[in-house]
C-alpha cells in the first residue's frame, strides 16, 4: 500500500511509523523545515499520566500509556521519566472524585494524600489543608524533542521518507496514494473543515531547583508543573489562551498568563517574587469539549485533530490508530467520542 502522511510532527510521524513498520511504502510531507518551533510537538518535556478526571481518557490511556516504553525499547533512547503525578486540588473537586472512581476501576495504582502526606512526598509543594492530592507513580514527563526525534529515525529505519519544506496538496496525494492521512495541527483546517479554535498559550520557567513529581493544580487555570531543568522549572497553564494565527511567526507568551505562572510559584512554591527566567508561547488545536476529533476526509483519507498538549499524551496510540484506518482494520466511525458525524 502506497499512504502519503501530511504533516511530521508526532502524530504524523507516529501514523508514519506504524505503516512502514508494517511493510507500507510511506512519504510524509511537511511545509515547515525538520526541527522546527511553530507547531506543537516540539520542546524540552510533555506531562504524560494515566490519572484523568474523565474516566473515559483514563481507559484511553490503559492502551496508549504502555506504548511510551515501548517507544523507548525500539528506539533505545531514554524518552520516558517515570516520576509520578501529583494532581490536586479542594477536596471536594468533582474532578478528584471522578479521577479516584476511574483510577479505581481501571485498577491504576493510586493514592488519595492530605497535605502533610503531600510535604513528605514533595517538601517544596505547599497544599492548603482544605486540599487533598491525587498521587499516581505512573506518569512522569515525555522529552517532546526526544520522542519525535525517536520516532521518525524508527519510522526511516523501516523505510518512510520524509520530505521537509514541502507543502503537500491533499487532491493531488489522494490521486498518487491508496490513503492520505492529515495530521497537521493546528493547520489542519486548511484541509478539513473541523470546529477547532487555535490558541496561543504559555509557559514559563521559574528560578528554583526542586525534584519531586509533575503536578497539576485543579481549578479554572489549570497549572500544571514539572521538576527544575537545572536552576529553573518550567510551569504551564491550560487554560485557553487568545486565539493566534499558525501562519503568523509570532509566539509572543500573554503577560496575563506570566503573571498567572508568577503568582502559582508563590503560592505553590513559598517563593516571595519568583524571577521568571524565561516565558514562551506555544500553539494549541482546541475542540469545544477538548475531545480528539478523528474522521474520513475525501474518497481515501483520514485525519487527526488530536489537540496538542492534550492529544501529545496518546501520540503512539493515535499514530497507531491512523495505521488501523489506513489497512481497513478499523475505522474511525467506531469511536463516536472522537467522531463528528
Amino acid at each position: 500500500m502506497k499512504a502519503a502522511v501530511i504533516g511530521a510532527g508526532i502524530m504524523g510521524a507516529s501514523a508514519a511509523r506504524w505503516l512502514a513498520r508494517r511493510g507500507h511504502s510511506v512519504q510524509v510531507f511537511d511545509q515547515h523545515p525538520a526541527g522546527h518551533e511553530l507547531g506543537s510537538s516540539h520542546g524540552a518535556s510533555r506531562i504524560v499520566r494515566k490519572a484523568y478526571p474523565d474516566p473515559f481518557y483514563a481507559e484511553c490511556m490503559a492502551d496508549a500509556y504502555p506504548l511510551w516504553h515501548e517507544l523507548e525499547r525500539s528506539s533505545g533512547t531514554q524518552i520516558l521519566h517515570e516520576c509520578g503525578l501529583l494532581y490536586f486540588g479542594d477536596s471536594l473537586s468533582e474532578n478528584l472524585s471522578t479521577m479516584v472512581e476511574g483510577l479505581s476501576d481501571l485498577g491504576v495504582e493510586h493514592q488519595v494524600i492530605d497535605p502533610r502526606q503531600a510535604q513528605e512526598l514533595f517538601p517544596e509543594l505547599r497544599l492548603h489543608p482544605h486540599e487533598v492530592g491525587v498521587w499516581t507513580p505512573e506518569a512522569g514527563w515525555v522529552a517532546a524533542d526526544a520522542a519525535l526525534g525517536a520516532t521518525i529515525e524508527l519510522a526511516e529505519r523501516d523505510g518512510a521518507t520524509f520530505h521537509y519544506g514541502s507543502r503537500a496538496e491533499p487532491q493531488a496525494l489522494a490521486k498518487e496514494s491508496d490513503v492520505v492521512i492529515c495530521c497537521t495541527g493546528p493547520w489542519i483546517t486548511e484541509t478539513v473543515e473541523l470546529p477547532v479554535t487555535i490558541t496561543l498559550q504559555t509557559f514559563g520557567y521559574v528560578e528554583g531547583n526542586h525534584g519531586g513529581p509533575v503536578w497539576i493544580e485543579d481549578g479554572l487555570d489549570l497549572p500544571y508543573g514539572f521538576p527544575s531543568e537545572g536552576k529553573a522549572f518550567k510551569i504551564g497553564v491550560h487554560r485557553q489562551g487568545p486565539e493566534a494565527d499558525p501562519n503568523s511567526a509570532l509566539r509572543q507568551p500573554s503577560s496575563e498568563f506570566v503573571d498567572i505562572i508568577r503568582r502559582c510559584a508563590s503560592r505553590r512554591f513559598g517563593i516571595a517574587d519568583p524571577n521568571i527566567v524565561s516565558a514562551k508561547g506555544c500553539l494549541y488545536t482546541n475542540t469545544p469539549n477538548e475531545d480528539f476529533l478523528l474522521g474520513r476526509f475525501g474518497e481515501n483519507g483520514f485525519y487527526a485533530s488530536a489537540c496538542s498538549g492534550h492529544g501529545f499524551k496518546f501520540a503512539p496510540w493515535i499514530g497507531r490508530l491512523l495505521a488501523d484506518f489506513a489497512d481497513g482494520t478499523d475505522c474511525p466511525e467506531l469511536y463516536s467520542r472522537f467522531c463528528t458525524g
